[in-house]
């Protein structure tokens, strides 16, 4: 159609939101906290407050007016089929869609990307599978035009892909060099796949958020601060790995307080400084590339202020680039600040996306709604400390373990 037809011929929407003001630093520590862990309040206080704001201005409102937000604005929590149409009308744009994609856009991503797994059109229903993604998001996001939009998001992540070299996040031993601090400093990966499977084979990604949040942890140190090019470049390779594995994954995410008993039995060490640790603290303040850290760094993520800018853009790129990836997150173990902020904001989320956030509080693992209620992850392959019987998340190795699985299911 003519509308397809323009979509190569049009720039792209611009993804990059002006930057924020930088986040506010916690003070040092004082001496008692120093030898005391307290529990952490300012970062998960400001990351729970930004996951609520993209949530809801990803998942409410009318139909976008201009292509920009349409494009940008799809929400990975949004339920699959949410706003069927008839089959036949489904089929038809499904039909234009591949064909606009396979001879007008894909081309000029060539020969590269056939050595892509998400892009390749050499994999057996691969192109089905994207296209079928792709158009969903753009339907549940109401698209007065579904075909342009799904165009115009496909031509967009092509070139991120390109860009962001996507399929160096599949080689061997990268899973390393992206995640370890000696090789990729401040990158502070705080979730992955650690081999937890749901009934269908398919990723539950585990994270524990006062890894990276808590400053007042013991054994803490200026090298362990996040950096927001390693950080999102590492963050995407997980992201990346659990797409190109199924097509989707599940999340949960602990919110207890950072694991002091667990960590202790390893010096509260972290994992990620197994390989050596180097202080590179300094690039939050020059807004710079750590010095041998693993790129590409988009210019936008290396001159990021950490903090809030960080979380946005690691949600734009999900939700952009990634649509209809996430099945269920589940938030384990909130404290009170959470719980008031989870009655607040989920009021105005919708039906569809409010099915698929879910909190789950001690003791209510097995509960409707839980991540070991009947039907949904096996009790025996869930980690303790999360309420299974599974293996130890043991502090922060289960991410260690994580790093393992990735370099030895590398396909390049």
């Amino acid at each position: 159609s003519s509308a397809a037809s323009d979509v190569y011929k049009r720039q792209s929407a611009t993804s990059a939101s002006p930057p924020d003001a930088p986040a506010a630093k916690p003070a040092a520590p004082s001496a008692a906290a120093s030898r005391t862990w307290r529990r952490p309040r300012t970062g998960l206080i400001r990351a729970i407050l930004g996951s609520v704001a993209c949530t809801m201005a990803d998942g409410v409102g009318a139909q976008r007016e201009s292509d920009a937000d349409s494009f940008h604005s799809a929400s990975p929590f949004d339920a699959e089929g949410a706003h069927d149409e008839a089959p036949g009308l489904v089929d038809e744009a499904h039909a234009e869609v591949k064909r606009a994609w396979l001879a007008d856009i894909l081309p000029a991503f060539l020969p590269a990307a056939r050595d892509d797994p998400l892009l390749s059109p050499d994999r057996p229903g691969a192109t089905d599978a994207l296209v079928a993604r792709f158009l969903r998001a753009e339907r549940n996001q109401r698209s007065a035009e579904p075909v342009r939009t799904t165009l115009l998001r496909l031509r967009d992540t092509a070139q991120f892909r390109a860009d962001f070299r996507c399929v160096d996040l599949h080689k061997r031993g990268m899973a390393r060099r992206l995640i370890m601090h000696a090789s990729n400093p401040g990158a502070c990966v705080y979730f992955g796949d650690a081999g937890l499977r749901d009934g269908a084979g398919r990723p539950v990604l585990l994270g524990r958020i006062a890894l990276m949040t808590d400053a007042y942890a013991p054994g803490r140190a200026p090298s362990d601060a996040m950096i927001p090019c390693t950080h999102l470049r590492a963050g995407v390779l997980v992201l990346e790995r659990a797409v190109a594995l199924a097509g989707s994954a599940s999340y949960i995410l602990d919110l207890s307080a950072y694991p002091a008993a667990e960590m202790a039995r390893h010096g509260h060490a972290r994992y990620w400084n197994a390989d050596g640790a180097r202080d590179c603290s300094a690039a939050l303040r020059s807004r710079a590339a750590p010095d041998g850290a693993t790129g590409p760094f988009p210019r936008a993520h290396v001159e990021s202020a950490d903090g809030l800018p960080v979380l946005r853009e690691a949600l734009r790129i999900a939700t952009t680039h990634y649509p209809e990836s996430l099945r269920a997150v589940w938030f384990y173990n909130p404290g009170a600040i959470f719980s008031l902020l989870h009655r607040v904001f989920s009021a105005w989320l919708p039906a569809d996306t409010r099915a698929k956030m879910r909190v789950v509080r001690r003791g209510q693992e097995h509960a409707p709604g839980g991540f070991l209620a009947p039907g949904a992850l096996d009790a025996r392959a869930v980690p303790v400390e999360l309420g299974g019987e599974g293996p130890s998340l043991d502090g922060d190795r289960f991410l260690l373990r994580a790093v393992e699985l990735y370099d030895a299911t590398a396909t390049m």
